[in-house]
């Protein structure tokens, strides 16, 4: 007689309800994020589960719109121009890749900057009123 055993094939838990990001509250648009009503930590996007602790006791936010800037890289895109791209460390300890704008202020790690938002598209920018040399610490 032969036996057959099934092997259990553990999947992957879709975390994310949605690809977008940008959604619209009270204050007018902003960043989407999750927090997790078990563990506490805030996680950018619309999720159905909490990426640390895996529970689904979440909560649907809205994220701070300012941060400051982590790091930066200007990519050299064919015909195209430049394009601006850096980690942003928001005001909630969330880390998100964003596209940036400098805006007459250069660019640096530690500046301030806040989110911007044209049409679907949003970015980051230096907080109005930031100047070179200014110190943000």
């Amino acid at each position: 007689m032969t036996s057959t055993t099934e092997a259990r094939v553990s999947r992957p838990i879709a975390d994310l309800e949605s690809d977008s990001l940008l959604g619209s509250f009270p204050d007018g648009p902003r960043l989407v994020g999750t927090r997790c009503d078990r563990c506490g930590r805030t996680m950018i996007g619309v999720r159905v589960v909490c990426s640390s602790c895996v529970s689904t006791d979440v909560s649907r936010i809205e994220l701070p719109t300012t941060g400051v800037l982590y790091t930066f890289t200007r990519l050299h895109v064919g015909g195209d121009g430049i394009r601006i791209l850096g980690y942003v460390d928001l005001d909630d300890d969330v880390r998100t890749l964003a596209d940036l704008r400098e805006d007459g202020t250069p660019l640096r790690p530690g500046l301030r900057v806040e989110l911007g938002v044209d049409g679907d598209n949003w970015f980051f920018a230096p907080v109005s009123g930031a100047t070179k040399g200014q110190s943000d610490d």
